[in-house]
């Protein structure tokens, strides 16, 4: 392993949230993180089609962007509100429970945005757990990569 890399197939997730996850090996299977994610974006974000988003999603849904509660009712009232949430997913890694999402969002609160949606899943592939990380893409930049 290299200098500053974390393997992750040795962590366990229960390192992370308390204990409350899904042990490795025992998760649903990529197949259902992946469809839970075509849909999410595809169809809630990119349709508006808020309606569906409870039935991907169980419990209480543990949101830890501090702009929105916990539970579905804020963001599919957000989504209801706006429409829908135009986005290009660019990349997606799936690890045991966790799904981690690169997306290029067109126009969140009026402005072009880079983002990671990270979810974790139950072993029913319901979603669980969210966190993101988003970022406004500047008009120029110091170098000629792009964020995406």
């Amino acid at each position: 392993m290299q200098s500053g890399w974390i393997d992750i197939d040795r962590l366990h997730r229960s390192d992370f949230n308390g204990g409350e996850a899904t042990p490795k090996g025992e998760t649903m299977n990529r197949e259902q993180i992946q469809a839970a994610i075509d849909t999410i974006y595809a169809r809630v974000f990119n349709k508006g089609e808020s309606k569906l988003l409870p039935g991907l999603v169980a419990g209480p849904y543990i949101q830890h962007n501090p702009m929105f509660p916990d539970g579905t009712d804020f963001i599919s009232g957000y989504i209801k509100q706006v429409g829908k949430v135009s986005c290009e997913v660019k990349r997606t890694a799936i690890d045991g429970d966790l799904a981690f999402i690169h997306v290029r969002y067109l126009d969140w609160g009026g402005k072009e945005t880079a983002g990671v949606d990270i979810f974790r899943f139950d072993a029913d592939g319901k979603i669980v757990e969210h966190w993101d990380v988003l970022q406004p893409v500047p008009e120029t930049a110091n170098n000629t990569n792009t964020m995406f």
